[in-house]
């Protein structure tokens, strides 16, 4: 049977006829089933997002060689992620969990799989050395989250640990938040706050408390992040990692933020002495000094672009320390279309996904933003075309500067429509790659709170870089 026609496109609201586009690809997803062969579905692939806060970050295809690799990078089973001995990164799943990379650090994403609802259904690192921190959101039923080392595995389905790989293949895990199962030879249940060590042969010791490690960067890290995590909205903090700083020397970042709420800032960093400053849009700068982390908070924050400046003040050494800058901001979860001060907001309702919609032989519309989440949206979608009822569900994305859509699963005539046959049409029909869709902003965060699809971002500009520095005080 022939595709779908569109209607001409009804008049719209300013900056949002992209999103029609993607609302089309909901409703291929049932539509394509009228032109595909149908056939058993396997579980769709999830992939990751990479971050970049220092060079060199490398990403290795499906075991191939190396290469340097920039923030906004798909990370997709069966690729390596390395840092060397400056690198610092991140992968992020559309689920919101978070893996950070400390220097000369290595792993694998071995498996990443959605559920046919669009959820996380279970993933997998293979961590060959060096030390990382993983968030893990809290998972469906039955859904996991692994990070192997040479002989031992950590499970885990909703907690904070950190896994360090020794040069011997002796793995460390410290467990922060929740319950993890560590299996070599034996097996071991922490509780949080707990640790516990693998030899190379996978013998696994008991759980005991966790012991200070001056040689670790990533309990400062994670205090900043806490300390702004509370009393803002999940899915606006952003992190930035800078080269170690020196007494006098400035290093400085972006934040883009279009109003509504506070603005909060932690720094933290191993010792010694630094200043926090944000340069709200207005032009008014708070300061914050003192022990780690450094908290900075501007309240009723004016809409625009915030400058965070991270200043060494003493005692920072030859070497110099690496300072970690948190920021995240209270918005409200809302139906918004705000461009102001180089800022971006898009506030996404269902309502207002359908009212953009006009297809022919569509009725009984139902579009519905499943569950929130702090990197991404699952959208499902409903109806009947042409008398015959189907069903779609995909996922939104952050990709580099715009987004992406991956669709995870469809029904027509009750039989389910191979995603990756559903993908392959989408492309032909909206003219734009699925994977790297240009919204006409650039995009710095995509999450979803209270029926909500929120995505932050700023215009093109002075600030796309979102780093310089370092560079010495005054300069």
């Amino acid at each position: 049977m022939s595709a779908v026609a569109a209607k001409p496109a009804p008049r719209r609201r300013r900056g949002l006829p992209w999103i029609v586009a993607l609302l089309i690809i909901l409703l291929l997803v049932g539509a394509a089933a009228f032109w595909l062969n149908t056939s058993a579905v396997a579980a769709t692939n999830a992939v990751a997002t990479l971050t970049v806060f220092q060079p060199v970050t490398s990403v290795a295809r499906g075991g191939g060689a190396y290469a340097d690799a920039t923030t906004g990078a798909v990370v997709q089973a069966g690729d390596g992620v390395r840092t060397d001995a400056k690198g610092r990164g991140s992968i992020q799943l559309p689920d919101g969990t978070l893996t950070r990379l400390a220097s000369n650090t290595e792993l694998t994403l071995t498996s990443a799989h959605f559920g046919k609802d669009g959820n996380l259904r279970d993933a997998s690192i293979t961590q060959k050395i060096g030390r990382t921190f993983t968030n893990v959101q809290h998972l469906v039923s039955g859904a996991t989250f692994k990070v192997s080392g040479q002989s031992a595995t950590a499970t885990v389905r909703g907690t904070k640990f950190e896994v360090y790989i020794k040069a011997d293949g002796t793995m460390v895990v410290k467990l922060f938040v929740g319950e993890l199962d560590f299996d070599g030879k034996n097996h071991v249940h922490l509780v949080a706050p707990q640790q516990a060590t693998a030899d190379p042969q996978g013998n696994i010791g008991p759980a005991g408390p966790i012991q200070p490690d001056p040689d670790d960067p990533l309990g400062a890290e994670m205090a900043a992040s806490d300390a702004t995590s509370h009393g803002t909205t999940p899915g606006t903090e952003q992190d930035y990692i800078g080269p170690p700083l020196h007494n006098g020397e400035q290093q400085q970042y972006s934040y883009s933020f279009a109003g509504g709420g506070l603005v909060k800032a932690a720094l933290g960093y191993p010792g010694s002495s630094m200043k926090l400053q944000v340069k709200a849009p207005d032009g008014q700068i708070y300061t914050g000094t003192g022990t780690s982390p450094v908290v900075v908070v501007v309240n009723n924050g004016p809409a625009g672009i915030y400058t965070i400046l991270v200043t060494g003040v003493s005692g920072l050494g030859t070497k110099g320390e690496v300072p970690f800058v948190s920021v995240a901001a209270l918005e409200p979860c809302a139906s918004a279309n705000i461009d102001q001060n180089g800022a971006v907001r898009r506030g996404l309702t269902s309502q207002d996904l359908v009212s953009n919609v006009q297809v022919a032989g569509v009725s009984n519309l139902n579009l519905t933003i499943i569950n929130d989440s702090l990197a991404g949206a699952i959208l499902k979608g409903s109806g009947t075309l042409n008398g015959a009822s189907w069903t779609g569900t995909v996922v939104l994305l952050k990709h580099g500067t715009g987004l992406a859509v991956v669709a995870v699963g469809a029904t027509a005539f009750g039989m389910n429509v191979p995603a990756e046959q559903i993908m392959s049409q989408v492309g032909a029909v909206v003219g734009q790659d699925p994977s790297n869709i240009n919204v006409g902003f650039i995009v710095d965060r995509l999450f979803t709170c209270k029926g909500v699809v929120i995505i932050d971002g700023r215009a093109a500009g002075p600030f796309d870089a979102g780093v310089s520095g370092p560079q010495t005080a005054g300069a």
